[in-house]
């Protein structure tokens, strides 16, 4: 199995603010603008918070609630008010990072983990705004086991469920585009098929942050299994050894500033089965 980091959601180019997390500790990462999408910010919904206005606030009227909503990684089905019979969560790539994925081997069964940049978020009476001089991490705050793949070059709308509400079915991605689709199941020793293929971590936990305390968000700190040396393989984009750093049991990664999909052979690195289990079961 491979294991995939995949960075997504709002950065400093794409929306141009982090994502936020919620006073009540709860993860909301924004989708990324994109004109050619069929959604807009204002289909989006959300049980605790109107998600077009928090993101209006934040970016300060830049991405309003009629822009396109890059809506992908696709993951929770009561992200949309109407969902089709048989949906599952899906998820798209193309160009260089699908080449990269491709290149890579990813394949039915690799298990994508989704992070972004996030922030915490309050009120002041008006408007929400990001809270000043709060925590700026790079979370872990999605899962994605593939269960089967679609490239889209001309592949029928109706073939998959909910592709006629995913961004990559519309505009030009160019002749590489891909939708996952999720398993129904997530495959994983430890877990017994107790979770679905796909999904998002509510809440922020200390298991799921990569950033190390006090430091740039892209100073991650990782157990020390992690760290190459004497493996076949590297996390994909990290081979430069000077990224990696011995902290006690655990590693120092610099997290590389361009790229969006990292990948990780368990095959030489058998450690990651019950370092995936923690990040769904916690402790307490």
């Amino acid at each position: 199995m491979r294991l995939i980091f995949s960075r997504k959601g709002f950065d400093s180019s794409a929306g141009g603010c982090a994502n936020a997390l919620l006073p009540d500790g709860t993860l909301l990462p924004f989708p990324i603008p994109d004109p050619d999408s069929p959604l807009t910010y204002a289909d989006l919904r959300h049980p605790d918070v109107e998600p077009a206005a928090l993101i209006r606030d934040l970016t300060r009227g830049k991405v309003l609630p009629g822009h396109g909503a890059h809506l992908d990684p696709d993951l929770d089905a009561a992200a949309l008010a109407q969902r089709p019979r048989g949906w599952r969560p899906l998820f798209g790539q193309a160009g260089a990072a699908q080449r990269h994925l491709l290149n890579q081997g990813v394949q039915v069964g690799d298990l994508f983990l989704f992070y972004s940049w996030f922030r915490p978020v309050d009120h002041d009476g008006s408007r929400y705004r990001f809270t000043p001089r709060g925590a700026d991490e790079h979370l872990l705050y999605g899962w994605f086991q593939i269960g089967s793949i679609h490239q889209l070059g001309g592949e029928s709308r109706q073939r998959v469920a909910g592709l006629n509400q995913h961004p990559h079915a519309f505009g030009t991605r160019g002749s590489l585009n891909v939708v996952y689709r999720a398993s129904s199941r997530l495959v994983l020793p430890g877990l017994a098929g107790r979770m679905p293929g796909a999904g998002q971590w509510r809440t922020r936990c200390a298991e799921r942050v990569l950033t190390e305390a006090g430091r740039s968000r892209g100073r991650w700190l990782l157990p020390g299994w992690f760290h190459p040396e004497g493996r076949a393989s590297v996390l994909s984009y990290h081979a430069d050894p000077n990224r990696w750093q011995r902290f006690g049991d655990l590693v120092r990664l610099q997290n590389v500033h361009r790229g969006q999909e990292f990948v990780l052979s368990c095959d030489d690195y058998p450690e990651a089965f019950p370092w995936l289990v923690s990040l769904f079961t916690p402790a307490p």
